[in-house]
């Protein structure tokens, strides 16, 4: 009798447990911030053996942006999407903002138009004080940059720009 309960009482019970441990798992997930929209996704990524990210967390949308800078102390860049903003009154200090602005001016190779996605969000990020990275490039670097800029190599782990003041 006792096997006959068990042979029924699994199958018929299993699906529910089932259920429960995934509404249990969806709700641990979204106390985490992430929000699953099938509970079948927990059993799937319950599974997996490996999950491929990169440190900006830009896999989704491949766009970065600029929340807070450390120039001599931490600035907080004002939010607002692409609207210009006075520099005196993000960085009070104004040889840290001519700093800022040679370093992210003349360390940068793209465009707002062509740049990789590090580079892109530096160059909207100054482009917000209305500086012309261009004009900045030829005042500081000359028109042949190439001469003073080595570009970034594994092995030294770091890019340098030599500028002229």
């Amino acid at each position: 009798m006792g096997i006959t309960i068990i042979v029924v009482a699994v199958p018929e019970g299993l699906p529910l447990a089932v259920m429960i441990s995934l509404a249990y798992s969806v709700k641990r997930m979204l106390k985490d911030k992430n929000f699953v929209k099938k509970l079948t996704s927990c059993e799937v990524m319950g599974g997996a053996n490996n999950i491929c990210s990169d440190k900006t967390g830009t896999l989704t949308k491949n766009q970065m942006t600029w929340t807070t800078i450390w120039a001599g102390g931490d600035y907080k860049i004002p939010h607002g999407g692409e609207a210009n903003f006075v520099v005196s009154e993000f960085i009070k200090t104004g040889k840290v903002q001519k700093l800022v602005e040679q370093a992210v001016t003349c360390n940068t190779m793209g465009t707002v138009i062509d740049a990789q996605a590090t580079e892109l969000a530096m160059l909207k990020f100054i482009t917000r004080f209305n500086i012309n990275v261009d004009d900045y490039r030829n005042k500081y670097m000359g028109t042949d940059g190439d001469e003073t800029r080595f570009l970034f190599d594994s092995s030294r782990k770091r890019m340098s720009t030599i500028i002229n003041l």
